[in-house]
């Protein structure tokens, strides 16, 4: 009896006065970025933890903060966990289960800390490989089809005006005619915007891993998203990975957030053709724009749809995946060939292309100081 009872208090000890602390600084990285995880067991009781196992729900690839430890009385055990960010995705943190139990096994304590948290890691951002890239086949005063988000130097028309539009848009002389608000409809400039076409259809796909078509395709995709943004175009991404995705061209940082979120989630699970797709979403594309198309397929099915989006004065370059170096099948130079005779501006990337990341591998640490009562705080990322 004495026993059960000693033992039921050193569990009930363990279940009040036992927390366990996790600080990690950023909730997203990017493919290479080493993360950093901190954590502290804290006693405050004044009996041991004599073991402690820490299991990790997590599902970020090849990482976990698993363990068994333990726990002096008044006392605290710390560590540190890093792991490598390998593979591109959507992932899952936490929770964190905690077993421990009196010296005698009799009592079992379970903790649940913390909950899921969504930990989303971007593809990589390279230098991209020579191509002329795509400007716009339309003279530069073609009116465009597609109304700007931010103000530009053409002007097509007015309207109304609507919650939300800013007051340097107000068109005072037909306000003052019409005796009501009205502001100016800016067009695009055909040569800012580019469309990213990318092709995820599982059937052409070939490659494993980091070495696929996938990811090239997606490392492709995000590194010229970053540097046409860089230069101040509007950037637009399509593409079917089971689930259709068309985010229409904007500028701007937090556009270029969007294509790498939705790029970090995407799958080779399309299921439509690529040239299925293009034709499937040609009215959304509008005119006078450019498009940049990255595929693996050397089947001629898609090159309907290019010579549709040269009609709709859209100029068009391609990133040709090589599928055979990567395993798979087809005739790369008759596609060279087709696509010549259209004129069409083409890059063949092979699985012995190397991306040169730029930016260079990062550290996630979390970040501390100590506060004057000598208590330890983590510091939010600025």
């Amino acid at each position: 009896v004495g026993a059960v009872a000693a033992g039921y208090y050193w569990a009930r000890e363990m279940a009040t006065k036992v927390s366990l602390e996790r600080e990690r600084r950023y909730g997203w990285a990017q493919v290479g970025d080493v993360v950093e995880e901190r954590f502290a067991l804290r006693n405050a009781s004044w009996l041991p933890v004599l073991w402690a196992e820490i299991r990790d729900h997590s599902t970020l690839p090849g990482y976990t903060s698993s363990r068994v430890t333990g726990a002096d009385g008044h006392s605290t055990t710390r560590w540190v966990v890093e792991g490598e960010c390998r593979r591109r995705g959507v992932f899952m943190l936490g929770p964190i289960d905690v077993r421990m139990s009196d010296p005698l096994g009799l009592f079992t304590v379970s903790l649940r800390v913390g909950e899921q948290s969504v930990f989303v890691v971007y593809p990589v951002i390279a230098a991209l490989p020579a191509l002329d890239m795509p400007r716009g086949a339309a003279p530069g005063h073609l009116r465009a089809s597609l109304r700007a988000r931010e103000a530009t130097p053409s002007v097509s028309s007015v309207r109304p005006y609507a919650p939300g539009d800013p007051s340097p848009r107000i068109h005072w002389p037909t306000t003052a005619r019409r005796g009501e608000l009205y502001v100016k409809d800016h067009d695009r400039e055909p040569a800012g915007d580019l469309w990213i076409l990318l092709d995820l259809q599982a059937a052409v796909q070939a490659g494993e891993g980091e070495f696929s078509t996938v990811e090239y395709g997606i490392t492709l995709a995000a590194s010229l998203a970053d540097a046409m943004l860089r230069q101040n175009r509007a950037v637009g991404l399509l593409c079917d990975s089971g689930e259709y995705t068309l985010l229409a061209p904007q500028r701007g940082q937090a556009q270029l957030w969007r294509i790498l979120r939705s790029l970090a989630a995407a799958r080779p699970a399309g299921r439509r053709p690529f040239g299925e797709l293009i034709g499937q979403s040609m009215p959304a594309l509008g005119h006078s724009l450019a498009a940049t198309l990255i595929t693996p397929s050397t089947d001629p099915e898609w090159l309907p749809a290019l010579v549709a989006l040269q009609q709709h004065s859209i100029a068009a370059g391609v990133f040709l995946l090589d599928p055979t170096s990567f395993g798979g099948q087809g005739n790369v130079q008759a596609m060279l060939a087709l696509l010549s005779a259209r004129g069409v501006a083409v890059q063949v990337i092979d699985k012995g292309y190397r991306f040169r990341p730029l930016v260079q591998r990062r550290r996630q640490r979390p970040t501390y100081k100590v506060l004057s009562t000598g208590r330890v705080i983590a510091v939010p990322p600025v």
